[in-house]
């Protein structure tokens, strides 16, 4: 098998996607299940982040389809550090409790960030990091996977703040229900259009440079990006859209209503979210 050609990097990257999202999320509702805290799961996800970093650092320096997989592989595994410590309430923000009724406007939106601006600060302080050490490195794309990651968390949270219909989803712990009333479902906001051209205008550029790249490492690199590029794509689609995600990882969360809880009126989700920032749509 050629893991360079453009079709298997594909579905690598679908494949990696949907397990890495489910394997989160069943750890998380795991140790909710089992009563121990977060606190247990804190040394496993963190061994996870630091291998993560290391196969970045090592695929950084790769100018080969190894190396941009080791980056993308890594970055996903940083990634789920942020996705476990959030979705088990251990960095979220300093505000546990549920919007107050009636706030509007800027009141609104600065009890949101209350409710999030933990975990905001840690991912930028994580992805300053990585620019840092990476930035001048001979393989860019695992650098590039995180801020995909990032800049996709970012505007699946900018929708559901400003009007998602149908941004709950069943597949969220019990450690953020509260973040649910920070959403607004009882729209989809107008600037959606705008997001999802930008999200498309982004994939177009990446597709583009699959097609121009003339090295191996840069196709493989490419691809892996584009398509998480479309999966987050369908993501932000499923936030506005009456459809579940909960099929999609049932056999993680066993428990997860068939609907998504009806879907009725994400945390990023949006991958993320995970991303992938995503299924558990956080905002």
């Amino acid at each position: 098998m050629n893991f360079a050609t453009p079709v298997i990097a594909a579905l690598i990257a679908i494949g990696v996607w949907w397990l890495s999202t489910g394997l989160v999320l069943a750890m998380v509702h795991w140790s909710t299940k089992r009563r121990l805290g977060p606190w247990p799961l804190l040394a496993t996800v963190t061994l996870v982040g630091m291998v993560g970093f290391l196969l970045m650092l090592y695929g950084s320096g790769q100018r080969t389809p190894l190396g941009s997989y080791a980056g993308f592989f890594g970055a996903l595994l940083v990634w789920a550090w942020h996705e476990t410590t959030f979705l088990t309430g251990m960095v979220t923000g300093r505000r546990k409790q549920e919007c107050p009724p009636g706030l509007t406007g800027f009141d609104r939106f600065k009890a949101a960030w209350k409710a999030v601006c933990d975990h905001e600060i840690a991912l930028l302080v994580t992805g300053l990091f990585l620019w840092f050490m990476l930035r001048d490195t001979d393989n860019p794309f695992g650098l590039a996977t995180f801020g995909l990651l990032w800049g996709m968390r970012v505007s699946a949270k900018v929708l559901i703040f400003l009007g998602a219909r149908h941004a709950i989803s069943g597949l969220m712990p019990p450690a953020i229900l509260h973040l649910k009333s920070y959403f607004n479902t009882g729209r989809t906001t107008p600037l959606f259009p705008l997001l999802l051209a930008a999200a498309v205008g982004l994939l177009a550029v990446l597709v583009a440079g699959a097609l121009r790249a003339e090295q191996d490492y840069s196709v493989v690199g490419h691809i892996l990006l584009s398509t998480f590029m479309a999966l987050a794509i369908i993501e932000h689609l499923i936030l506005v859209l009456p459809v579940s995600d909960a099929a999609l990882w049932r056999w993680a969360v066993p428990g997860a209503p068939a609907t998504g809880a009806a879907k009725t009126p994400n945390v990023e989700p949006a991958l993320a979210s995970a991303g992938a920032d995503h299924p558990a749509k956080t905002p």
